[in-house]
């Protein structure tokens, strides 16, 4: 059982030796073995050295089966997922962490394993996984264990996204049927996140779903899908066999619904989550789906042989029946992701929803032309919303009335390279200080969500709220200047937070730039001649009298356990902030100091190097002999020379903390890192990585790499660290 953990909690079998071999199910056996096998040499163990048994092992099976979740959720390397695993004291609940590709996803993972397959999910484990999620939303980094603090920049990196997406993810080793108690404490956090563009789900992956998993990781069984046309499709023969029709997006759903990630084994990269672009395509598909195929290029997918079978009347444009062997999407998995979130979302409106699909047979072409199709249809130029404002005469009159007014530079085109910030500034940083300055706070929270929603047209949308009445150079630029002096005041303020108030001044940047605005007032801003710019000296006291102000009244209207982000992406909840703290303001009552807020906390900190870490502590004696094991494709490239020469793989440590390795081939001394490249450049790999990590490839027989011995010794020092600040926290309290 993990330290910290009930027996209720964890869920977990802890019977003894023999007892144990025999009631292990076949199906946990796999499991059990295909994580040792993945994840032995790189999951830390760091916390539980000197103890072994049946602790040892329920403890390392639950982080591996947390790390094999990331895997399969996010189609990461087994490195990634493995780094992903912060288990152990002071994670809150959070067995493992993970990203999307694009980084607008977040995955937070609890892992019950158990010999018998019997792991379960409670209602006390789900409450720790939400109580974890609600200390990220706060920015509470500094409480967690060393290994969330190493990921704390990504997570707070996804958080900060108006269109995040974060999954609540449920594994274990068993049925994984929740109650319906948990599923409500699930459901009632996923309502209490949202906001605009903000969702929280959560998923269970069972023993069945990993074993599955493990079955496919033996032996990936070719993807067969179906695409029906109906009339009007194309076909061809020669040179090779292909078909170009309208398939259902409903179709392109169940595909992913059916495979998943696999579907874009042979793509050049997987779906990347809700990005932007993509969030854009799950809202068109929504809101009218008849006219998405209108605004869409298609898709492309590759398979081994194509089968035909026809409805009614058999010929060329009747509806068709296709299946498709050994089936990749190679151009277009954000469309086929998005359809499938779409789905998720509306299921009915799919129906009248169509896209082109292109499907090519390689069946019988030339070595390298499948790549080469794939190349050509992801290096295609890809249209963004904000490219057709390029061809608004607003935008080219904006301009010259930069320069004839103002000799500054405005620059509107995607591509082009903005100016200097004393030089001018871009259409995207103008239209954010124009939406903060706008009198509904409504535009600032939209825009906080996604500024995608800058370039909406419509009698609502916020291009042409901005823009309609195009706005003269002197007010946009004045815009842009008092949203810089407000950036500029909330970055020096929000270095003095932490946690909950940080994390408000942080999420909150845009509403208190509307705020601010509303108090600085426009009153001349658009006439050059007026002193409107002497204000913004004011700045900085009003952004520290704003933030003063707005984070309690963010605990009093919404709870002290209310989620941050989603505070700021919800528009009634933005507006009930602007109005209180503009009347507190206003009235004088309440007056607050920001020093109440601000943290003398001292930061954690940093990890010294590696190999500072080594000779500090004599972690390896002078004179012992290290071994480069180079990766696969290492062994690829330079395996042979390294193997036809003496004493190229190996290097003799010496106390030196710039040049700690003598390299028995030259004798000669070399960082980790310096001795990597000096040992591609001998082998003369001219395809050589820029990235190198040497500590990393240089390993001390029975010890592990020089990374590995490193970090065994830092968790260890970081243990000791909290263990006497705790005991001497309870002695002052005592």
């Amino acid at each position: 059982m993990r330290s910290g953990q009930t027996g209720d909690e964890a869920a977990v079998d802890v019977s003894g030796g023999s007892r144990r071999g025999r009631e292990m199910p076949l199906e946990v056996q796999h499991i059990r073995d295909a994580l040792r096998r993945e994840f032995t040499s790189r999951i830390s163990m760091a916390d539980y050295e000197g103890r072994a048994g049946t602790d040892f092992d329920n403890a390392f099976l639950s982080r591996a089966l947390a790390a094999r979740a990331a895997r399969i959720l996010t189609d990461c390397s087994s490195d990634e997922a493995a780094a992903g695993v912060i288990d152990g004291r002071d994670d809150f609940g959070i067995d493992a962490v993970a990203f999307s590709a694009s980084g607008s996803e977040l995955w937070l993972i609890q892992a019950k394993w158990s010999d018998r397959g019997q792991a379960g999910f409670n209602t006390a484990a789900a409450h720790k996984l939400i109580h974890g999620l609600k200390k990220l939303d706060n920015r509470d980094f500094d409480q967690f264990n060393v290994r969330l603090q190493s990921l704390a920049d990504r997570v707070r990196g996804v958080l900060g996204l108006p269109t995040c997406k974060v999954f609540l993810i449920v594994a274990v080793v068993g049925e994984g049927r929740l109650s319906e108690e948990t599923e409500a404490i699930l459901k009632e956090a996923a309502i209490d996140f949202g906001g605009w563009g903000r969702t929280v789900e959560h998923r269970v992956l069972n023993q069945a779903a990993f074993h599955r998993a493990v079955r496919e990781d033996l032996a990936p069984e070719p993807i067969t899908i179906v695409a029906t046309m109906s009339e009007g499709w194309h076909s061809r023969e020669t040179p090779y066999q292909a078909f170009d029709g309208l398939v259902c997006v409903e179709e392109l759903a169940n595909w992913y619904a059916d495979h998943g990630e696999r579907l874009y084994d042979r793509n050049v990269r997987r779906s990347l989550g809700l990005t932007g672009v993509n969030q854009t395509l799950v809202e068109s598909l929504t809101d009218d789906p008849q006219g998405f195929w209108y605004r869409h290029n298609g898709i492309t997918v590759q398979c081994n042989t194509i089968e035909q079978e026809f409805f009614a009347q058999r010929g060329p444009s009747k509806p068709v029946r296709l299946t498709l062997h050994n089936a990749s999407v190679v151009n277009g998995a954000q469309t086929v992701t998005s359809a499938y979130r779409a789905y998720e979302r509306t299921p009915d409106a799919l129906g009248e929803a169509f896209v082109t699909v292109r499907i090519i047979s390689v069946n019988g072409t030339p070595e390298g032309f499948a790549k080469e199709i794939t190349k050509a249809t992801n290096t295609q130029n890809h249209m963004e919303r904000r490219d057709f404002i390029a061809i608004d005469e607003t935008q080219s009159l904006i301009r010259e009335d930069f320069r004839l007014t103002l000799d500054k530079e405005y620059v509107f085109k995607r591509g082009e390279i903005d100016p200097a910030p004393a030089s001018g500034c871009s259409v995207r940083e103008a239209a954010t200080a124009l939406a903060c300055a706008y009198p509904d706070p409504i535009l600032a929270v939209r825009v906080n969500g996604s500024t995608e929603a800058l370039w909406e047209e419509g009698p609502g949308g916020a291009y042409t709220r901005l823009f309609g009445k195009q706005p003269n150079a002197c007010q946009i630029w004045r815009t842009v200047l008092l949203m810089r002096a407000v950036r500029d005041a909330l970055h020096d303020v929000r270095s003095t937070l932490s946690g909950r108030s940080a994390s408000i001044a942080e999420s909150g940047a845009l509403l208190i730039a509307h705020i601010v605005f509303q108090l600085v007032g426009t009153d001349g801003i658009e006439e050059i001649d007026s002193e409107w710019e002497s204000g913004l000296n004011e700045v900085p006291a009003l952004v520290e009298g704003v933030l003063a102000q707005l984070i309690p009244l963010m605990d009093h209207f919404f709870g002290e356990g209310s989620y941050v982000t989603s505070t700021f992406a919800n528009e009634q909840r933005c507006q009930q902030l602007v109005t209180g703290v503009l009347q507190a303001l206003a009235e004088g009552t309440n007056v607050r100091d920001l020093t109440t807020f601000q943290s003398d906390i001292p930061k954690p900190r940093r990890r010294p190097s590696t190999v500072s870490l080594i000779i500090d502590h004599n972690l390896i004696p002078a004179g012992t002999r290290l071994e480069y094991q180079p990766s696969p494709t290492e062994e690829q490239a330079i395996g042979i020379w390294l193997r036809n020469g003496q004493g190229r793989s190996f290097a003799t440590w010496v106390d030196d903390r710039r040049r700690p390795l003598l390299w028995e081939a030259d004798g000669q001394r070399y960082s980790p890192s310096g001795l990597v490249t000096q040992i591609w450049r001998k082998a003369d790999w001219r395809e050589a990585w820029s990235a190198v990590q040497g500590p990393k490839q240089w390993y001390v027989p029975g010890e592990g790499s020089l990374v590995e011995i490193a970090e065994r010794l830092w968790q260890r020092i970081i243990t000791e660290e909290w263990s006497r600040e705790r005991e001497t926290t309870k002695d002052a309290d005592s």
